[in-house]
């Protein structure tokens, strides 16, 4: 029978050998996203990926089953640092209002930074790409659209519990959230497309969804009121507490 000493050093044996893992997979991530950004999807596959970060095939798919599934896993990954970023609104030390607005301060600012992420989700949610992906993949994908998604349903009640949002609105929770999140994913993706936005008036596209997010919420007379207040320093407020990282 191992002695306690022989288990404990299995245990550090062991957790050396999960930061290995987790290393080679983000390597193997970052390798893929780099192949997306350059070359796009169909440039994409299994070989070219072990190639570049110089391990074998078999190594690869012990991490991913398909080049399906590592473009969900980069999903993922992007989907949970939009979570770090949405608990960081949630925590804000400001109104239900002014945390409410640092969720879509957060997912602007973060999409810019990373456009490649927006692409790589619009690929996961084409059917032919989606049918190829295994169920467990989907489920942890879908288990994070549901926590990221419940951050922003928990603010917006609170600001029903507290007054700020009248309480006739208990009933269109889900439509405010859906309201922020459909303007904001949308205005993103026209920014990553071909249409020449500058060029037609439509820029800066982050102040544009900061002005326009003010007057959707305004119009459900969410307290205080853009109109009380200089959003400009408000919007320069919250980018600095809270998103100084991203906004360097």
């Amino acid at each position: 029978m191992p002695s306690h000493a022989h288990k404990i050093h299995q245990q550090k044996i062991l957790s050396r050998k999960e930061r290995e893992i987790h290393e080679r997979e983000e390597l193997i991530l970052s390798a893929a996203q780099k192949m997306l950004h350059q070359h796009g999807y169909n440039y994409l596959t299994m070989d070219r990926v072990a190639e570049m970060v110089e391990y074998s095939k078999g190594t690869i798919y012990n991490h991913f089953a398909s080049k399906e599934d590592l473009v969900c896993s980069l999903c993922c990954r992007c989907i949970t640092n939009l979570i770090t970023i949405f608990e960081r609104a949630y925590h804000y030390p400001g109104s239900t209002r002014e945390r409410y607005s640092a969720i879509g301060i957060g997912y602007s600012l973060y999409h810019q930074l990373n456009p490649m992420d927006a692409q790589n989700i619009q690929t996961v949610k084409n059917n032919a790409v989606r049918e190829k992906i295994n169920d467990g993949k989907l489920t942890e994908m879908e288990l994070l659209e549901q926590k990221i998604t419940k951050i922003a349903r928990s603010i917006v009640q609170e600001a029903i519990d507290c007054g700020d949002l009248n309480k006739q609105y208990q009933q269109n929770v889900n439509t405010i959230v859906f309201g922020c999140w459909s303007m904001h994913y949308g205005a993103l993706l026209l920014d990553q497309s071909d249409i020449p936005l500058q060029e037609l008036g439509f820029s800066p596209v982050v102040n544009m969804l900061w002005h326009n997010a003010n007057i959707y919420l305004d119009g459900y007379n969410w307290l205080p009121l853009s109109t009380t207040s200089n959003t400009k320093k408000l919007f320069e407020k919250i980018s600095s507490a809270l998103f100084d990282d991203e906004t360097k």
